[in-house]
């Protein structure tokens, strides 16, 4: 997981008031591979046919042309390449004539990545700044890829509090307005970081409505330019998102096993809790299953209580998966869209989470030797906390 700080408060927006709702002003910034890694890429045809009314460069070796669109424009691309080089040309401002941009770095699976700046233009005129990461595959040599090097940042008061949030545009097609295509961080517990991955509980959908301190909000816009956004209380039912991280309370949840038992986290209190993600059809989960044999078996189910979630597609395909693999621990079938995964925000799997004696999330993403040592540590750690000391 990675935390990224926010800039000083003289490069954040400044905070306003109104009439049912709150706006701020935000600020430009780039460098979102420091804030999170994920990416959604777009992609471009090239051809070998060059569009009029662009003052292409002459070509050295065999060149392919295309167009990028952002915003309300259309930028020229082009590459020059042979079979020892490729050079990127972009024009980047609009201004009709191309510029190259350098090859920041080679990929490990052999892309050439760009990080080139452009000046976009929006339907009434404004200008602002947007940083893409452009990118080429010599298997693919026809297509350009490219997805969003920057976002917007800035400071707005919600009810009582103030909170640094950031406006990204997830769909890299240059405009922030166009909320079905945006994420928003915001910094609901208040230490200073946003933390941007996939299950973060300070990440939501432009879009979507979100909880904060037991207040419903909804972003009603946000400028094209993503200069300035505006939220309004919202009377919708939703329920605030609670912390994944270690040293978190794990998320309550009640479900039936396949027993029928009834199971919950709270009634294993006491004891250590192994909590598995996975489903039949996810070879890495299954690759998993001797991981977790493993701690079944070098430790009894006084001292820890291994249980599965599984995701499959159906309880059919769950009970063929138990019989094909000899699974015997405690399962609770969830299903591909079941509420304990919704509530845990499942992005992937195998997904493992490692609860203490007070339901305490002490490890999560562990898989194999990574997973034994946390268990066996925390075993230790219990085991050393109840030991009884010298009078």
């Amino acid at each position: 997981m990675i935390r990224r700080a926010l800039a000083g408060s003289a490069l954040l927006g400044a905070i306003a008031v109104v009439a049912f709702g709150y706006e701020a002003n935000l600020s430009y910034a780039e460098g979102i591979a420091e804030l999170t890694g994920a990416c959604f890429i777009r992609g471009i045809k090239l051809d070998a046919e060059p569009q009029s009314g662009v003052d292409w460069t002459d070509a050295k070796g065999d060149a392919l042309y295309g167009t990028l669109p952002l915003a309300e424009g259309r930028h020229a691309v082009m590459l020059d390449w042979t079979a020892e080089w490729v050079e990127l040309y972009v024009d980047a401002d609009r201004t009709g004539r191309l510029t190259r941009f350098e090859w920041d770095r080679m990929l490990a699976d052999g892309s050439l990545l760009a990080s080139v700046p452009f000046e976009l233009v929006f339907q009434d005129g404004a200008t602002a700044p947007y940083r893409l990461f452009v990118m080429w595959s010599p298997f693919t040599p026809t297509v350009l890829t490219y997805c969003r090097d920057t976002y917007r940042e800035g400071k707005i008061g919600l009810g009582t509090r103030a909170y640094d949030l950031i406006v990204i545009d997830e769909d890299s097609d240059g405009r922030y307005d166009r909320l079905d295509g945006g994420i928003l961080l915001i910094d609901v517990d208040g230490d200073g970081h946003l933390l941007a991955s996939s299950d973060s509980h300070e990440r939501f959908h432009l879009d979507a409505p979100f909880n904060l301190d037991g207040a419903v909000y909804r972003v009603t816009s946000v400028a094209a330019d993503g200069s300035r956004v505006r939220i309004e209380s919202s009377d919708e039912d939703v329920q605030p998102k609670p912390p994944l991280l270690v040293g978190f309370p794990a998320p309550s949840f009640e479900a039936a096993d396949a027993e029928g038992e009834p199971f919950s986290i709270e009634k294993l209190r006491g004891r250590i809790v192994v909590m598995d993600f996975w489903a039949g059809w996810c070879d890495p989960c299954i690759a998993e299953l001797p991981t977790l044999r493993a701690i079944g078996e070098a430790y009894g189910d006084s001292e820890i209580v291994i249980v599965g979630i599984n995701l499959d597609r159906s309880l059919a395909a769950f009970e063929e998966a138990l019989d094909e693999h000899g699974i015997d621990y405690r399962q609770v079938y969830d299903g591909p869209d079941g509420p304990i995964n919704t509530l845990y925000r499942i992005e992937g799997i195998p997904m493992t989470y490692v609860l203490d004696a007070d339901g305490i999330i002490r490890g999560r993403g562990l898989r194999g030797e990574e997973l034994l040592e946390t268990v066996a540590a925390l075993l230790q750690e219990e085991a050393d906390g109840n030991e009884p000391t010298d009078p």
